[in-house]
């Protein structure tokens, strides 16, 4: 890996100031006007490239994904996460949005990733930005070069630094990276090698290139993407194989250009992708592994808030699951040698090893530890990074077989990220951090006895990894209720007289038994009941599953708990606590639209008119009026209405936060969302509950309510929503509106 170019740096306090170019320069506050740099203005035409984030950023975590097996709970996990993200971006942007089209700023970069937006802009424009009190912070657009390759010579058709890895031990077990997506952050890829073309993913979702020099077809004009792809998933084509999981398959983002540079804004922007590919958040198709083989080499030892530049892409990635590898950098052989991003916490930082007298020797350029973050080991592991020999560009003239050797922790890196999609082959459903655990604890121990700072917990080994994570006991416990939810059936309401039924499923996603006790059912009594139970003291082999029904049979109207414990052998995990709820009650009939009829084009001011709800068992009924410009209500507008005030709703929320807190029992995840989008509903919605009026007069027990500040030319779903007492809901059919333009007069 080579260097970073940091053209120029921002910072904003009291006031704010430009950086020098040549360095790292310490930050001079400057409480007054933006200090110009003319001959840096003048070479970008009077404009500089900066990143705007934006205040109050997403928390991250509270929103990671419990599971990273493939199915509705880790897609639902990832939907809530990119919705969230693009949501609070889209909130937080609009006062800077106003001064950008004030401005006559058409071109930007949307990163909702990191709440931001990447633009060009004249000294002038950025102090006044930097004025306004919704904005963080801004920094200049950095430049990276590409990591440098260092080619070799080597001979012989064996690549040893693929035994080293103790690859072919589990290829031989069946497990060679199958089901696994990886995503190659780099130069991109040359999608006419044949050991590449036939592992790249395809379709829309598989390419980005952020530069938009290459939009449709993976392409690389400098080698160092390609050969890293090969040493992950490369073929046999050359006679021996090159990569150490030949059946994964990747996907790419040609993050540097094809001057070998890359933009700060544009590596967020491949980030951003890599989370939501097809940029529909409903569809899981990002990946499992992201390899960034590059890194800020300039400036080792450093954790500043530059370096961090990255910090809270790589938190998004963790949280949907996905893992990071970062190379460690070519920065040794110096002790506090570490570089960003491998050195942030969140990644997963890969040395070198192998010199001319030793494979296993630590290679004199890997960089050494202890991270420059927090103290703690560096780099987490080391791999074949020396002399190792993959694929390389098909249109090159200097290597007509396609083939090179090549040294750099660039290439050990996407040994430890083949590793990685060998055991997510073979355990599809084990956590990013477990997957994590096993490749540091199961290291073969180099250099002096232990971990250290130059070789991490040793070098990597497949083999050893496998058995570590088979010889773990693990259990699952889900219901049959989609979505998953961990740990809970929730029955809802049944009408008394009527009956439910559900299922809790256990699973044993280990390759060693799973021992199960006896059900301990102390706690299931009436009016719920055990109508089959395939599970008590049973063994659960690899893979394997069982069931325990339940019914909720309620005479009387209540609600109603019980508990359900699971008794295995599982270190930590003995005993798997089930919560069973129900509601014995009738479910409330919605309210009824009446007016604005469906298609119809209204005002930024409308009044929806509706017939009230009710309720067969005679329960108070809470009516709710739901507006959202998204059709799936993903995020919506929520007005509680009937006879309760607007301006009482606004004062203390608690009617609301009651009814949310019933939508997440019931586990309807989608109103869950609103509570992040409360106070916008609050701001726009007016008026209150009450007669009929107006074209309904005709109807006496119509009721409406005004909404106000509806956005011009934007087309509005709406629908009402009954609630009763024991938060039984149900929801009337969905009516769209179209608010229309405003004209120029109206400006």
């Amino acid at each position: 890996m080579k260097r970073i170019m940091l053209k120029l740096t921002l910072a904003f306090s009291f006031g704010f100031c430009l950086l020098p170019v040549s360095g790292r320069a310490v930050q001079v506050e400057k409480a007054g006007p933006f200090v110009q740099s003319e001959p840096a203005i003048a070479s970008l035409g009077g404009k500089v490239p900066i990143i705007v984030r934006m205040k109050n950023p997403v928390e991250i975590q509270p929103l990671a994904t419990q599971s990273n097996k493939d199915g509705p709970l880790r897609k639902q996990a990832r939907a809530i996460l990119i919705h969230t993200l693009k949501a609070r971006a889209e909130q937080s942007q609009r006062p800077l949005q106003r001064v950008l089209d004030r401005h006559g700023i058409t071109k930007f970069r949307q990163l909702w990733l990191i709440n931001g937006l990447a633009l060009q802009a004249t000294p002038a424009q950025i102090e006044e930005i930097s004025r306004m009190p919704e904005v963080a912070s801004i920094v200049v657009d950095q430049v990276i070069e590409l990591p440098e390759i260092i080619p070799s010579q080597t001979s012989g058709p064996v690549e040893p630094n693929i035994d080293l890895v103790s690859a072919p031990e589990l290829w031989a077990l069946g497990y060679v990276g199958q089901g696994v997506t990886v995503a190659i952050v780099d130069s991109g890829v040359d999608i006419n090698h044949p050991d590449l073309g036939p592992r790249w993913r395809g379709g829309t979702n598989s390419w980005f290139d952020p530069n938009d020099e290459h939009p449709f077809v993976p392409t690389d004009l400098d080698g160092h993407g390609t050969q890293v792809t090969g040493l992950i998933l490369g073929g046999n084509n050359s006679g021996s194989y090159i990569g150490v999981a030949p059946d994964a398959e990747w996907i790419g983002v040609k993050i540097f250009n094809d001057d070998g540079k890359a933009t700060s804004s544009g590596i967020h922007a491949g980030f951003q992708w890599i989370l939501d590919p097809d940029r529909n958040p409903e569809t899981d198709d990002a990946p499992d592994i992201v390899n960034s083989s590059w890194g800020f080499e300039d400036f080792p030892d450093l954790c500043d808030d530059l370096s961090k530049e990255f910090q809270g892409d790589v938190q998004a990635m963790k949280a949907a699951g996905i893992a990071v590898l970062f190379a460690a950098g070519n920065t040794g052989p110096e002790a506090g040698s570490s570089i960003a991003p491998a050195n942030y916490q969140e990644s997963f930082a890969v040395g070198s090893i192998g010199t001319f007298s030793s494979p296993t020797l630590i290679s004199s350029f890997s960089a050494r530890g202890p991270s420059a973050c927090d103290d703690s080991l560096y780099p987490d592991v080391v791999a074949p990074g020396f002399l190792t020999r993959t694929s390389d560009l098909t249109s090159s003239v200097v290597n007509l077989d396609s083939y090179i050797s090549v040294t750099g922790t660039s290439f050990s890196t996407p040994h430890a990220s083949g590793v990685m999609a060998l055991l997510l082959s073979a355990f599809p459903g084990i956590p990013i951090s477990a997957l994590e655990t096993a490749l540091k604890q199961s290291a073969t121990d180099l250099g002096s006895l232990g971990a250290d700072n130059a070789y991490g917990y040793g070098l990597i080994n497949s083999l050893a990894a496998f058995n570590y994570l088979g010889g773990l006991e693990d259990i699952e416990v889900t219901d049959s209720i989609s979505p998953e939810t961990d740990n809970q059936v929730v029955f809802g309401s049944v009408a008394p007289g009527a009956s439910d039924s559900a299922s809790v499923w256990v699973r044993n996603p280990s390759s060693v038994p799973l021992i199960l006790g006896a059900a301990d059912i102390s706690n299931v009594r009436e009016p719920f009941s055990i109508n089959s139970d395939a599970c008590s003291n049973q063994i659960l082999l690899a893979g394997e599953t069982c069931n325990i029904g339940l019914q909720f049979a309620p005479t009387l109207p209540g609600s109603f708990s019980g508990s359900l414990v699971i008794l295995s052998n599982v270190i930590g995990e003995e005993r798997v606590s089930v919560t069973i709820s129900g509601t014995g009650n009738t479910l409330p009939i919605a309210p009824q639209p009446l007016d604005p009829p469906s298609g119809a084009t209204v005002d930024t001011n409308v009044k929806f008119t509706w017939l009230p709800a009710s309720d067969a068992d005679g329960d108070a009924v809470s009516q709710f009026l739901v507006y959202s410009p998204h059709a799936d209500f993903s995020f919506s507008n929520i007005h509680q209405v009937d006879t309760i005030p607007a301006v009482v709703l606004a004062a203390g929320g608690l009617l609301l936060g009651a009814l949310l807190a019933g939508l997440v029992r019931r586990r309807d995840l989608t109103l869950a969302l609103i509570p992040m989008v409360m106070f916008l509903a609050m701001a726009s919605c007016g008026g209150g509950g009450g007669g009929g009026g107006g074209e309904n007069d005709n109807l006496a027990d119509a009721q409406s309510t005004m909404v106000s500040g509806l956005i011009p030319g934007v087309t509005y779903y709406w629908k009402m929503i009954a609630v009763d007492s024991h938060d039984a809901e149900t929801q009337s059919a969905v009516r769209t509106i179209l608010v229309q333009q405003l004209s120029p007069i109206d400006h």
